[in-house]
């Protein structure tokens, strides 16, 4: 993947963790809203699962971009991208199985 897709992306997740953080924040702070995005368990889910992700990938990949600037070797390069794409789905996978048990899904 290029460069400026990555980057790309990390932009759309940046708006994507505005939007979805505001759903959050309504939804324990508004009760009357509160109310209808935690009724449907499986919207709210899908809420906090794609704020997961975005999240994950906008910090993650802000730490890429430090250190390959930190070490610009290719070699590095191709490894501090692989080491950061395994720590973000262990991440991600440990975050959905909190979200499911603090939803009383599993």
């Amino acid at each position: 993947m290029r460069e400026s897709t990555k980057m790309l992306l990390h932009y759309i997740t940046g708006i994507l963790m505005i939007i979805t953080g505001l759903i959050h924040l309504l939804a324990n702070n508004e009760p009357n809203i509160g109310k209808l995005i935690t009724s449907n368990v499986y919207f709210y889910l899908a809420n906090m699962g794609i704020f997961l992700a975005a999240l994950l990938y906008h910090a993650f990949n802000g730490v890429r971009v430090i250190l390959i600037e930190l070490v610009p070797d290719t070699c590095w390069t191709k490894l501090i991208g692989w080491a950061i794409l395994l720590i973000g789905i262990a991440a991600y996978i440990v975050g959905i199985q909190v979200l499911l048990m603090a939803l009383g899904l599993i």
